[in-house]
This record gives structure tokens, sequence and C-alpha cells, in this order.
């Protein structure tokens, strides 16, 4: 306990006020969690000056806040606690201070190190992820430089390809987009990659070289509404309006809100003959008049490439039984063939999806 050598009542209450506000200090510097040896060197900051002897008069020089209930005051008191104090915990000052400031730098040099880790894994993802936004705007050109650049940095990968291939199709690429697609057939994306392979047929108008391709990717993907959809349109683009009611009734099913799948039915409807439906299908999607317009364009131009072959099926139909008997089997057996490939599907398959196809409209037309 400090005792002081103050003789007057005026001098112990200036030494009274200098030990509280060093108190009062003492409290604000804890609250930040500054150290011992910090407060000690910022007490001799404050003017706290040591007497150079025993028991000899200690001027403080207090801040304004103090200083003014001891203005007109010198405070004579014990001098060596606090001198102690004040010297001995600024001694280590220089110390502590470079201790803390090397315990903190390692800190947060950790915390960078682990905020890289953790973010390693998820670059290639966000690299993918870019690229596959720029295709979605078009930009399948800057793409291809992209891909160029993250095969570099990470390697070659599936999913990686998988863009690469699609970037090719788009930019008229097509012998590279069709390695590339055949490379990936036995990998985690052979959905896509056979679907790629339809898609490159069908850009180049063979409609009926596209259907095994987009059937052997609906069959990995069966739930998928554009391959589906895709499928059927297909099917519908080579003649063969029957099968595609299927995929494209089941497409329109998984994505009733994709217009572009909408489309594909209501283009079925319309060279089917099934206006109504066609129509309640468009009003249900709400199709501006410029798609409208477009599907009944597209739905002319099929029944135009379509009539030929009706024609040739039906005049065969005709001339059969006005054959001799000596060249009936023969006769019969080419109509057999021709019949075949225009119309692949059995009778009864026929009417099934049929059936099938009607009792979805109904409940698409109906709003179910």
């Amino acid at each position: 306990m400090i005792r002081t050598y103050a003789k007057s009542p005026q001098r112990r209450c200036a030494f009274l006020a200098v030990l509280s506000y060093c108190l009062r200090r003492y409290a604000l510097l804890g609250r930040f969690c500054v150290s011992p040896a910090v407060m000690g060197s910022l007490l001799v900051r404050f003017g706290f000056l040591a007497a150079c002897a025993a028991r000899s008069p200690v001027v403080f020089v207090l801040p304004k806040s103090a200083s003014r209930l001891v203005r007109n005051y010198n405070a004579r008191f014990l001098a060596y606690p606090l001198l102690a104090l004040s010297l001995g915990l600024s001694g280590c000052a220089v110390d502590s201070a470079a201790r803390l400031y090397a315990q903190q730098n390692d800190a947060a040099q950790a915390r960078q190190e682990a905020e890289v880790q953790s973010a390693k894994p998820d670059s290639k993802g966000v690299y993918l992820g870019l690229i596959r936004k720029m295709q979605l705007q078009g930009l399948y050109f800057a793409s291809l430089a992209h891909l160029d650049a993250y095969e570099q940095q990470y390697g070659i990968a599936p999913d990686e390809q998988r863009l690469r291939a699609d970037a090719f199709r788009e930019t008229r690429q097509a012998d590279a987009a069709d390695a590339t697609y055949r490379k990936l057939l036995s990998t985690s994306e052979a959905a896509a990659a056979w679907h790629g392979l339809g898609l490159l047929a069908a850009q180049s108008g063979n409609y009926i070289a596209a259907v095994p391709s987009f059937v052997a990717a609906s069959k990995r993907e069966p739930i998928n509404p554009v391959m589906l959809s895709d499928l059927g349109y297909a099917l519908l683009r080579s003649g063969d309006t029957n099968g595609a009611r299927v995929p494209l009734a089941q497409a329109a099913e998984l994505a009733p809100d994709n217009r572009k799948i909408i489309s594909n039915l209501t283009l079925l409807l319309v060279v089917t003959g099934e206006g109504v439906k066609a129509s309640a299908v468009m009003d249900k999607a709400k199709l501006t008049p410029e798609a409208r317009a477009a599907i009944y364009r597209l739905a002319d131009s099929i029944k135009t490439s379509l009539a030929p072959a009706a024609g040739a099926a039906q005049s065969v139909k005709v001339t059969q039984p006005s054959e001799t008997v000596q060249n009936s089997r023969s006769r019969a057996q080419a109509s057999q063939t021709q019949a075949r490939t225009i119309r692949p599907l059995p009778a009864n398959a026929t009417d099934l999806r049929t059936n099938r196809f009607e009792s979805m409209l109904d409940r698409f037309g109906a709003g179910g």
C-alpha cells in the first residue's frame, strides 16, 4: 500500500486524484487487451517523471482532465512503488510488444494459408461454371480460349471436354466435335456425348442418323426433357410421327415451362392435323404470334417433305392386287419392306402410344 507524505488535506486530495486517474486509465486499457508492458510504457508517456532520490517531490504532468483537480498542488509521496512499476514494466515493453506482434503475424499467416487451401478445390468448379455461363450467352469462340487456359492450369477432365465438344459444334467444327464426343462415350459424360453426336447429325440435316444417338442419350438419362424433346423432333422430321408422340409428350410433362419443348409438341399436333389441341397448348404456354407463325410454317414444310413418301406407300398398296400370280409373292415382299421403312412401329405399339398421348394432352389442355 502506498503511503503519502503529504501533510495537508489539500495535497492528500491531489494525490488521490492522481491515483484515481491512473486507475481509470488502467481499466480503460484493460478493456482493449493491452499487455502490462505496453501499459507501463504508456504510464511513462503520460508524464510520470521519477524522482532521482527517495522522498523527493514528484511532479505529475497530467492531461487536462486530471490537471484541473491538482492545478495548484505538488504532491509529496513515496516514489519507489510507482518508479518500480513504470520503469520495471517499461523495461520489457519492447520484448513483449515484439513477441505479441510475432504471434499476431503467425496467426494471420495461418488463417491466410487455410483460406487458400480451402479455396483450391472450388476454383476448378468456379472456372467451369464461368465457361458454361459464357456458352449460354453464345460466346463459344471465347469459351474455347478459356478452355485452353483451364487445361493448362488444371489438366483435361470429362466435363471440360464436353464443353469443348459443344463449343466445336456451335462454331461449325464438325470433325473436331465428333472426335471429342466419341472420346467421351466411355466416361461419365456418355449421355451428353451421345446427345452431341445426335445434334451434329441433325445439324447437317440427317435426322434419320440422329435418332440412334438421341435414343442412346435418353436411355442413359431417361428423365432429361431436352434429350427426349430432341429425340421426338428427330423422329418427327424423319417421318415417324407416331414414334415422336411419346418422347415429346414426356418432355412436355417434365418441363412444362420450356417453350422450345412446348413448341416441338405443338409442331407435332399441327403436322398430324390436331389443330384444336395445338391451339390449346399454345394458349397454355402463352406463345407469341411470331412463335405460332413459325410453328405453322415449319409444319407446312414437314408436311410437304412427308407427302412423297406417303404417296409412294399408297401407290404400292393400290397396284399390288393387279399383279399376276407369278409376281405376287415378290411384289408383296417388296411392299412389306417399304412399309417397314415408312412405318417402323407395329400397329399395337402405335395404338398404345397414341392412347397414352391423348390422355396426356387432355390433362395438359385442361391445366392439370
